[in-house]
């Protein structure tokens, strides 16, 4: 209650704040620009949405909120777009100005949809599942790697050893330039 205060107040007084805190949840919910520092360096400045959405690094990425972070490798430029291999799927991301070649994804856990269905692309098992009381958070082992995967889906939860169709949803996957 105290953060959506000090956001109204704000608002309503027409006030730049400084607030300064080390919950990343607090920053994006109070912030209309967030200065993440690294050994009393800048990383990066921005929006929260581009923040979490397009980090400019490692650091940011996994700062901000949680992120899978995988390796992958970048096809040729199309435009902004450029398409990227994981594990023997293709997407299409902003190439954010990488070279084609070996680059690393950061992949939001809300991000990741699984299902039971036997589909095309990629497969992995449930190695952990958690209820949470409004998610479930699930640790899944496939090629690309360990994923840490959070569904709101609490009704129909998948049971540890469950093997799993992967499918990455178009928003919380971004390719990470440095």
């Amino acid at each position: 209650r105290v953060r959506e205060e000090i956001r109204e107040l704000q608002h309503n007084l027409g006030l730049t704040v400084a607030y300064v805190t080390h919950d990343q949840q607090e920053a994006l919910a109070v912030s209309d620009r967030i200065i993440v520092m690294s050994n009393a360096k800048i990383a990066q400045i921005g929006a929260p949405r581009e923040l979490y959405e397009a980090p400019r690094d490692r650091f940011v990425a996994d700062f901000i909120g949680d992120a899978n972070l995988l390796e992958a490798e970048l096809g040729p430029h199309r435009g902004s777009r450029a398409p990227v291999h994981l594990g023997g799927v293709e997407i299409e991301l902003e190439h954010r100005g990488a070279a084609p070649g070996p680059v690393r994804i950061a992949i939001r856990p809300e991000s990741i949809v699984l299902s039971r269905e036997a589909n095309s692309g990629l497969r992995g098992t449930v190695k952990k599942a958690a209820y949470l009381g409004t998610h479930m958070e699930y640790t899944v082992d496939a090629p690309i790697g360990q994923l840490f995967v959070v569904d709101r889906d609490v009704a129909r939860p998948l049971a540890t050893g469950t093997y799993v169709a992967i499918r990455l949803s178009d928003h919380g996957v971004a390719l990470v330039p440095s």
